[in-house]
């Protein structure tokens, strides 16, 4: 979820008080997207984290598997890849999930643990 630095005001319909989250209760209409955009946003995650998870078990496979592969340079790409692969493994679904949903499904504790998530492994 991004947060951007508009006044929690601007969007907010219920009186002074009795505002939701961070002061906003909903957003205005022109800000969500169709059920059509929602599907698309799902395809396209779903593929990259279908092409995310497999592509970095290929890569930490091939790592593990060759030798010649261990060296310093490539340590720091494993570093990236293992990353990367948590990220397709455990941020990704969340994302997904929500997408087909055509909204956030996890309340504010999954939203929490999704910023974390994606803050912590550098996505």
């Amino acid at each position: 979820m991004i947060i951007s630095n508009i006044s929690a005001h601007a969007f907010s319909s219920a009186p002074p008080g009795q505002e939701g989250f961070l002061g906003i209760t909903e957003p205005p209409p022109s800000l969500t997207l169709t059920p059509a955009g929602h599907l698309l946003v799902a395809v396209c995650l779903g593929v990259i984290g279908a092409v995310g998870l497999l592509a970095n078990v290929l890569v930490l496979t091939l790592f593990c598997r060759y030798r010649s592969l261990r060296t310093p340079m490539n340590l720091l790409l494993v570093s990236i890849s293992v990353s990367d692969l948590l990220v397709s493994a455990f941020g990704t679904p969340l994302s997904f999930a929500a997408s087909v949903r055509g909204r956030w499904l996890y309340g504010r504790a999954g939203c929490v643990w999704y910023g974390f998530l994606n803050a912590c492994l550098g996505e």
